[in-house]
């Protein structure tokens, strides 16, 4: 048997560790994009997943010359109505901005399209005190194909693009 230097036996065992530690990512890797089980949920090491089917509206609003003060007053308004009304239907509900050239942004989740429409119902005075004071200049809608037919007509008006779900999605069950 072959004696090695204490320097090649360093170098031994630091190959040896990371060999384990490549194998441990790649088969953790692999967990995470294992297709989805048939019963809608699946567990990859910790995590437990389950089908995506949430409803994600995006307005970008531009804020008019002079108006941003007027328009962010409203925003505490939306929250505060979506909070009291919408623990049913909600998942997520938040805006983003200004920006430097007045973009804000509405990051909205629903668990269905139903819940979408409710949501607009709930705020639509919000809505048109914040559409006095800005422009919603793009608006885009993502989700399930057959949720999204459901509001291409209540939500015409605002030219939305929309973005059907690839099929095989899925969100986190701890959310």
């Amino acid at each position: 048997d072959e004696v090695l230097p204490n320097s090649e036996l360093a170098k031994s065992n630091v190959s040896m560790k990371l060999s384990v530690i490549i194998n441990t990512i790649t088969i953790a890797c692999a967990s995470a994009f294992a297709p989805i089980s048939p019963t809608k949920t699946h567990t990859s090491l910790t995590m437990t997943w389950r089908d995506d089917n949430i409803i994600t509206l995006v307005p970008k609003f531009k804020i008019h010359e002079g108006k941003k003060e007027e328009y962010m007053k409203v925003l505490p308004k939306f929250l505060e109505k979506v909070k009291a009304n919408e623990q049913d239907t909600c998942v997520f509900y938040g805006f983003v901005g200004p920006t430097e050239d007045d973009l804000v942004i509405c990051r909205e989740g629903y668990n269905s399209a139903d819940g979408l429409l409710k949501h607009l119902a709930n705020v639509d005075a919000e809505l048109k005190a914040a559409l006095e004071n800005a422009d919603i200049i793009e608006l885009n809608v993502q989700g399930p194909p057959a949720e999204l037919e459901k509001l291409k007509e209540p939500l015409a008006a605002f030219n939305p693009t929309y973005y059907p779900l690839f099929e095989g999605s899925f969100r986190s069950t701890k959310n």
